[in-house]
């Protein structure tokens, strides 16, 4: 049995810089068996993420590759619209299904779709997010740097 625990910021797995997208940090805060991990994402204005995929298959066109797994936002401060669809190419000219996203809006990212998230407001943005684990057998890929 595992104590409960209240963690500092000093106590976060990862602090640091986001390689992917310029402008941006974010804290891993901690995984959490059988859900996940949770962090915090800092986007200043204009910065958009990568594309990230949610799917069963790696069709190859996401920056990113997580698997069938849920995701969530909860932003604090800011406002983001989250692009969605099948079209990487498109999500990445900030083009497809959108859902706008204000402070103290939750957003639910399904699987089987992909993601692009900008800030498209005057004010930095700073969100919760948390990644569910992916099923067995799911290999996670991250953009080549």
């Amino acid at each position: 049995m595992t104590d409960p625990k209240g963690l500092m910021a000093k106590d976060f797995k990862f602090n640091g810089i986001d390689k992917f997208v310029p402008g941006c940090r974010y804290s891993e805060i901690m995984d959490a068996e059988g859900f996940g991990g949770f962090g915090l994402y800092f986007m200043p204005p204009g910065a958009q993420t990568t594309v990230f995929s949610l799917e069963s298959e790696d069709d190859g066109t996401a920056d990113e590759y997580y698997g069938p797994c849920f995701e969530f936002y909860f932003l604090l401060s800011g406002e983001i619209t989250m692009y969605w669809g099948k079209d990487a190419a498109k999500l990445k000219k900030g083009e497809g299904n959108e859902i706008l996203l204000k402070a103290g809006d939750f957003g639910c990212w399904e699987k089987e779709w992909k993601f692009a998230a900008k800030n498209t407001g005057e004010l930095p943005v700073t969100f919760f997010w948390g990644l569910g684990e992916p099923p067995e057998g799911i290999v996670e890929r991250l953009p080549d740097i």
